[in-house]
């Protein structure tokens, strides 16, 4: 295989050029699954999951298994005005253009102990990429939801992307990094 392909346009340019590679790739199903398979044996606790869109690494598979295990709860991110917000999830549906689900798909907030923030108790933050450099930084979809989340809250970053999603990119002064990288072949820490 190749390394990572050097970049140096504009991050929207390399958005839409990410976009289109992810959504040629042949057999993403089968590449999901073994993504999923490998992000499941290394999160516990608290666990933020994207529910995945579009040509995304799919997470259907993955929330069902960590929604089965007792070791784990599992939260939504629930985007209101770029802010994200974790909301505990009971069950999966089909999300919207902006990866939120129906309302019916959230469980109870844990208010009690938090406050009714459930961002201060997210151990674990599984996020959606459509870029990866060898830094752990990632290209996101340029709305800043997750970098914003990071620098606020402290939790182990994991991105889910497939091999052809890693590139060469310098990372813009906001950019917060992964603290770890799961595709089909590797779990990359940074």
């Amino acid at each position: 295989m190749d390394g990572p392909k050097e970049y140096t346009c504009e991050k929207s340019e390399l958005r839409r050029a990410l976009a289109k590679r992810r959504a040629e790739l042949a057999d993403k199903p089968a590449l999901s699954r073994a993504i999923a398979h490998k992000v499941a044996s290394i999160v516990r606790g608290n666990v933020m999951v994207y529910v995945s869109i579009g040509s995304e690494a799919a997470t259907d598979r993955l929330i069902e298994s960590l929604l089965a295990r007792r070791d784990v709860s599992v939260y939504a991110p629930h985007t209101v005005n770029g802010m994200i917000i974790p909301r505990p999830l009971a069950t999966l549906d089909n999300a919207d253009s902006t990866g939120n689900l129906p309302e019916y798909c959230y469980g109870q907030a844990e208010n009690a102990e938090n406050g009714g923030n459930n961002a201060k108790i997210i151990d674990f933050c599984i996020t959606p990429l459509l870029g990866f450099n060898s830094d752990g930084y990632r290209i996101g979809y340029g709305k800043g939801c997750y970098d914003r989340f990071f620098a606020e809250h402290a939790c182990t970053r994991i991105g889910l992307a497939f091999e052809c999603q890693r590139v060469n990119f310098a990372p813009d002064p906001h950019d917060v990094p992964l603290d770890c990288c799961v595709t089909e072949q590797n779990v990359i820490y940074f």
